[in-house]
């Protein structure tokens, strides 16, 4: 609860955490003005792919800023170096530090759609079950990119090069990664589909995409293709919490496994 007040205190000091959840706030109340005017059976489905596709641009940006600025922001103050030093090791300080930031954040945008969730309710042909897949695409969302910025803040030594990163991993995510995988798909076979499917899914941004337009029902799984079959091998619920696993616990150890080489060569 320490960390959780402490890093309450520092977040809402700062602009970044209220512009970044007043943009989401302000496009989201533009989306859901824009979902009332569809036909009444698929304005909710279609509001909630709307504010997934927001996601896609704002939310990772938004969480590798924030995470990596509060591991930065305890460097730049020396608590970092004192709490090391004299208390505990950095992995215990990175794990509190990642349940305080990853709880306020969560906090505050699960409150937000909740809050939303009653305008939902009165406009919108609201399907509790399609909200709460929702709600888990946004918190799976938030707990990669947080674990990716922290990775950000303990690799960089100044916020330059933290800001620099975080561009370049957006840009990997939004665009490149699916260049990539673009430029590959016409020499995709039945041999090689294996392989292209755990690279295809080890973008969380397909992943995520998966799970919520299967979940609302805007995409099916029934009648695919043998090529689809084999590309969707698991369910996509089991992609997500992959997904979710294997970027945490990477990342996790790869910014223990960077602050210990930087601790060598200082």
């Amino acid at each position: 609860m320490t960390y959780i007040w402490k890093e309450w205190l520092e977040q809402t000091r700062s602009k970044g955490l209220w512009f970044g959840i007043g943009i989401v706030m302000l496009m989201s109340v533009f989306i859901f003005m824009e979902a009332k005017n569809s036909p009444m059976e698929h304005n909710f489905q279609a509001f909630l792919i709307s504010l997934h596709e927001m996601h896609v641009f704002l939310l990772p940006l938004l969480c590798l800023f924030l995470a990596s600025f509060a591991v930065m922001q305890e460097k730049e103050l020396k608590t970092l170096m004192m709490i090391v030093t004299k208390k505990e090791s950095y992995r215990t300080f990175l794990f509190k530090k990642a349940i305080a930031v990853n709880t306020i954040i969560l906090g505050l945008f699960i409150g937000w759609y909740f809050l939303l969730a009653i305008t939902m309710k009165l406009f919108l042909s609201f399907e509790v079950g399609e909200f709460l897949a929702f709600l888990l695409t946004v918190i799976v969302f938030i707990l990669i990119f947080n674990q990716i910025g922290f990775f950000i803040g303990t690799l960089c030594s100044n916020r330059m090069q933290a800001v620099g990163l975080i561009v370049f991993v957006w840009f990997l995510f939004i665009f490149l990664f699916d260049l990539v995988l673009l430029y590959q798909l016409p020499g995709v076979t039945h041999e090689n589909i294996f392989l292209f499917s755990i690279v295809f899914f080890l973008q969380p941004l397909n992943t995520l995409r998966l799970y919520l337009e299967t979940s609302v029902g805007v995409f099916s799984l029934e009648y695919m293709s043998s090529l689809m079959d084999r590309l969707i091998w698991l369910s996509p619920a089991s992609f997500l919490m992959l997904n979710l696993l294997l970027f945490i616990v990477v990342f996790f150890e790869l910014a223990i496994w960077s602050k210990r080489k930087g601790l060598r060569h200082d």
